[in-house]
């Protein structure tokens, strides 16, 4: 066979059969010298995939640490932030508060005015009410007064009255009202 004498397809297949050939014999070659390394490996080798490994698991847990620590600087700057709006709403309460214990000590203080004005109302009430009642038993007695007097002037106008019809009943018993007055001229 004559190498000019192929054609395209067939030189390359030609030197792709040369070419997986050749990578097969120094596979096998190297896979030899390998084993061969591997018997005689020096320890620090092995060392060094132990530190590697231990460094790969150290990266992960550092990022797993990182993601945990963005997680609670979130929670924490949420928790500072619902923080200082319970301040914000203590301090508004601790304002309220204060805002009604005022009113409070000022209502109390109109309290205690309005029940001091009520117990002197009460207590003139109650000594107007001690005044109307002498005044009333003034005015009894001297209604009572006055019916005994009134009660003895007309006792005393029966009298009177029947005292005269006395004398006069006497008078006309005794002497006719015209000898009375004819002996005298």
């Amino acid at each position: 066979m004559n190498l000019i004498a192929l054609n395209n397809d067939q030189l390359m297949m030609a030197i792709g059969a040369a070419g997986l050939i050749v990578g097969c014999l120094l596979t096998r070659m190297l896979s030899n010298s390998g084993r061969n390394n591997s018997k005689a490996e020096d320890p620090r080798n092995h060392r060094i995939r132990e530190l590697e490994a231990d460094m790969r698991s150290v990266k992960r847990q550092l990022e797993e640490a990182e993601d945990e620590l963005s997680a609670t600087n979130e929670e924490f700057k949420t928790s500072v932030a619902t923080l200082q709006h319970l301040r914000t709403k203590l301090a508004e309460r601790d304002a309220k508060v204060e805002e009604l214990t005022h009113d409070l000590k000022g209502s109390v203080a109109k309290t205690r005015e309005l029940r001091t004005e009520l117990q002197d109302r009460a207590a003139e009430g109650l000594r107007e009410h001690v005044r109307a009642q002498q005044a009333e038993t003034e005015l009894e007695v001297t209604r009572a007064g006055s019916e005994a007097v009134m009660s003895e002037i007309s006792r005393l106008q029966e009298e009177r009255k029947h005292m005269t019809n006395t004398v006069k009943a006497l008078g006309d018993q005794l002497l006719p009202a015209d000898e009375l007055f004819d002996g005298d001229t």
